[in-house]
C-alpha cells in the first residue's frame, strides 16, 4: 500500500505524460553535469597537486595524500550559473600529524609547501581554512589539510575550525560510502512497472537512464535552490551538504517503504519527505537544530541555523518553493507551460536544451515508428513490451 506521502497519478495524467515529464528532468540532470573533460582535466589537476604535496622531506607531508570531497566526489557536481568556473573540493589527509598539533600550523605547512611550486604560487589564494588554486576559466580546487581522527572508530578526520583554533571532526570518506550505500536502493514501483522491468528488452533513449535517482534528485535541489536564492540574500541559501543529506535519508525511507505508480511520483515524494528528517531540540525556550553527520560524532551539519535564525526559515521557504515547481511538472499541460513553469525554476540556459533534446528524440523515434513506453524504463526504441506512443501526443498535449 502506497504512503499517505505518495504522490497518486490522476487519470488526467497518463503514464506516457509522466515518463515524459522524468524523462525532461533526467535530461536537465545531463545539462547540469560537467563535461568528461572537465571531470579528467579536474582529476588531472589535483593529482599533481597531491604528488607534489606529498613529494616533500617534511615527514608530516611525506605520507600526504589528496581526495575529492563533496559534490565532486558524489557525483553530484552542478554548473554554476553564469560561469564557467566550478569548485573542486579536496581533503590532504596528513596521516602523520596528530591532534596536539595546532591546525594553523598544519594549514601553513600545505601553503608553504604550494608556494614552492612557482605555477601553483601564481593562483594560489588563502581562505579561512584551506588554500585555492584558481585556474581562470576552468575551476578552482579548495585544498583542506586533515589529520587522523583518533576518537573515531569509523575512520573520521578533523579538519582546522574557520578561525583555525581547533580541529572539528569530520568523514567525508565515511559519508560518501554511506550515500553509495543509498544511492544503491532500488525503489520499488506498481506491478505493471516491476514486471514491465524483468520482461523487457528494449534500449533506452540515452543518456535519460544513466543517472542514478538520487544523484539526479540532490542536483534538482541544488539547481532549484540556486536559481531560488539569485533575487535573494544568497547567504541564506542552504548548503549542499543539507540538501544532499536530507535528500539521501529521505530516498532511503520512500524507496524502502513505498510502491510508486512513476518515478516522477517518487522524486516529488522524497522532496516532500526531506524535512522530516530535520532533527529539533528545545533548549531554554529555544529550538536547535541537528543534521548530523552519521558516520562520526561530533558534526553537525545545521550548526549555523542555531546561531542564525534566518537560516531555518530560508530553508522551508525555498522548500515550499521546490513542492510547488514539482507539482506544476506533474501537474501542467503542454510543452509551452512546462517549459516555461520550469525555466522559472532552474533557468532556461538548462531548460532550453533539454526541452530540445526531449522534442528531437521524440520527434525522430516517432516518426520511424520506434518509440514505446515501457512502464518503469521510460521511453525507448523499439516495441519490444512497450506501448507504442501515439503520434499526436506530448507532455498530454
Amino acid at each position: 500500500m502506497l504512503s499517505q506521502n505518495t504522490v497518486q497519478m490522476t487519470p488526467a495524467q497518463p503514464q506516457d505524460s509522466n515518463i515524459e515529464r522524468m524523462t525532461l528532468l533526467q535530461l536537465m540532470g545531463h545539462e547540469l553535469d560537467l563535461t568528461e573533460t572537465q571531470r579528467e582535466t579536474a582529476q588531472s589537476r589535483y593529482e599533481a597537486v597531491g604528488n607534489w604535496i606529498a613529494d616533500e622531506d617534511a615527514p608530516e607531508l611525506e605520507s600526504a595524500v589528496i581526495s575529492p570531497q563533496g559534490s565532486i566526489a558524489l557525483g553530484t557536481a552542478t554548473k554554476p550559473i553564469g560561469a564557467n568556473e566550478f569548485d573542486v573540493d579536496l581533503i590532504s589527509h596528513l596521516s602523520r600529524v596528530t591532534p596536539s598539533t595546532p591546525p594553523w600550523a598544519v594549514k601553513r605547512l600545505v601553503g608553504e609547501r604550494l608556494r614552492q611550486n612557482a605555477r601553483y604560487a601564481e593562483v594560489l589564494e588563502e581562505k579561512q581554512r584551506c588554500w585555492r588554486l584558481n585556474y581562470a576559466g576552468e575551476f578552482h580546487l579548495d585544498i583542506t589539510p586533515s589529520i587522523p581522527n583518533p576518537e573515531c572508530s569509523n575512520g573520521g578526520e578533523l579538519v582546522p575550525d574557520k578561525k583555525l583554533r581547533e580541529w572539528k571532526p569530520t568523514n567525508p570518506k565515511g559519508y560518501r560510502a554511506r550515500f553509495e550505500q543509498y544511492a544503491s536502493i532500488e525503489p520499488r514501483f506498481e506491478v505493471q512497472f516491476a514486471e514491465a522491468r524483468k520482461r523487457a528488452s528494449v534500449e533506452p533513449l540515452p543518456p535519460v537512464g544513466g543517472k542514478n535517482a538520487l544523484r539526479l534528485i540532490v542536483q534538482i535541489c541544488k539547481r532549484h535552490r540556486d536559481i531560488y536564492f539569485l533575487t535573494r540574500n544568497r547567504d541564506l541559501a542552504p548548503v549542499s551538504i543539507i540538501l544532499t543529506t536530507l535528500a539521501a535519508w529521505s530516498y532511503a525511507r520512500c524507496a524502502r517503504a513505498n510502491v510508486y505508480p512513476s518515478e516522477l511520483a517518487l522524486l516529488i515524494d522524497v522532496a516532500k519527505t526531506m524535512p522530516l528528517f530535520i532533527q529539533r531540540q528545545e533548549h531554554d525556550g529555544r529550538i536547535y537544530y541537528l543534521i548530523p553527520n552519521e558516520t562520526t560524532s561530533g558534526e553537525n551539519f545545521a550548526d549555523k541555523w542555531n546561531t542564525d535564525d534566518r537560516l531555518a526559515g530560508a530553508f522551508f521557504e525555498w522548500h515550499s518553493a521546490l513542492l510547488k515547481t514539482l507539482a506544476d511538472v506533474q501537474e501542467l499541460r503542454g510543452i509551452d507551460q512546462i517549459g516555461k513553469s520550469l525555466s522559472e525554476s532552474f533557468g532556461e540556459s538548462i531548460v532550453t536544451p533539454a526541452i530540445a533534446r526531449l522534442t528531437g528524440m521524440v520527434t525522430s523515434a516517432r516518426q520511424g515508428g520506434l518509440l514505446s513506453v515501457a512502464p518503469g524504463l521510460g521511453l525507448a526504441v523499439g516495441r519490444a513490451h512497450g506501448v507504442a506512443v501515439r503520434s499526436n501526443t506530448f507532455f498530454g498535449g
